[in-house]
């Protein structure tokens, strides 16, 4: 850690950095999205499936429904005449295969804004160069009209 709190950045990426301040101008920002940073194997693509299926608006509606169904029927129709004990039984089954996917998913979108958030350094490392860059040649610039002004005869 720095003094201010934040991580160092690795050698790779401080090399990175360097490249993009010896050159600003050959920078060419980056699109980072998660497609590039997801697992090829096969529980990675089981996981994605997962989360695409439980983090759907529609399951929360089926499964609420669901509930609220389980909690009238159960009773009148007789298959379960104290609806909670296996009502819960049922619901906290898949909880923990479920939990496990989701941080998956939460760990991809981690890499992927970790990836951005590098990028998004690197680009604005170039945008400072560039501006510094600019600015000095404006300054320079000034001392050379400065300098004509001051060589410039008087009367014209």
């Amino acid at each position: 850690m720095t003094a201010t709190g934040h991580p160092h950045p690795s050698p790779r990426h401080q090399a990175m950095d360097e490249a993009v301040r010896a050159a600003p101008a050959e920078h060419k920002p980056r699109l980072e999205v998660s497609a590039h940073h997801r697992g090829t194997g096969f529980l990675d693509r089981t996981a994605e499936v997962v989360n695409q299926i439980v983090g759907s608006m529609w399951v929360f509606v089926f499964v609420t429904l669901g509930i609220v169904v389980w909690l009238f029927a159960g009773n009148v129709v007789g298959f379960d005449r104290t609806p909670w004990p296996l009502l819960l039984t049922i619901l906290n089954l898949p909880q923990l295969s479920i939990m496990i996917s989701l941080q998956v998913s939460a760990n991809l979108a981690q890499r992927t804004s970790d990836a951005r958030a590098l990028a998004d350094h690197q680009t604005l490392i170039a945008l400072h160069e560039l501006s510094t860059q600019q600015l000095r040649i404006l300054h320079n610039q000034d001392k050379v009209l400065d300098l004509l002004r001051k060589n410039l005869p008087t009367g014209s």
